[in-house]
């Protein structure tokens, strides 16, 4: 099991099966990306069981070389790892967009430092001319 299905069931049940600060729309695509990834690591572990399956009902030939289709096997393991891994990449970058979602869009206290730069930055834009060359420093 993936761990960010793992994770995410375990925040479900430790809140009474709601979510409250990991919207909808991540919980969706976290949940469509680790099915591609396992479907993409299924793929992976038994090339030969699915190219049976597309030659079984796409190809039209009868007369499969053993040499080509071990060929086959090797390039579909291959690109079967490489592409879970990327759907497993993005699906944990995805969760922890989603886990953090609360906290980036939070708005935080500002420091009176940085009250009191933003004021002069207005002040400045306010009194300087529409057309003028000099430009904003921060």
């Amino acid at each position: 099991m993936p761990p960010t299905v793992l994770v995410m069931t375990l925040i479900f049940a430790m809140n009474d099966g709601e979510v409250e600060h990991f919207p909808l729309p991540y919980q969706i695509v976290c949940i469509v990306l680790t099915a591609c990834f396992l479907w993409a690591f299924s793929v992976a572990r038994d090339p030969r069981g699915w190219r049976r399956l597309y030659q079984a009902k796409f190809s039209k030939k009868e007369d499969f070389s053993v040499n080509k289709n071990k060929k086959i096997d090797e390039s579909m393991k291959k690109w079967g790892i490489i592409i879970a891994m990327m759907f497993l990449v993005v699906d944990v970058s995805f969760f922890l967009l989603g886990v953090t979602y609360r906290y980036r869009n939070q708005q935080r206290q500002t420091t009176k430092e940085e009250q009191f730069r933003a004021s002069e930055v207005e002040r400045v834009n306010v009194y300087e001319p529409k057309g003028g060359s000099r430009k904003q420093a921060f």
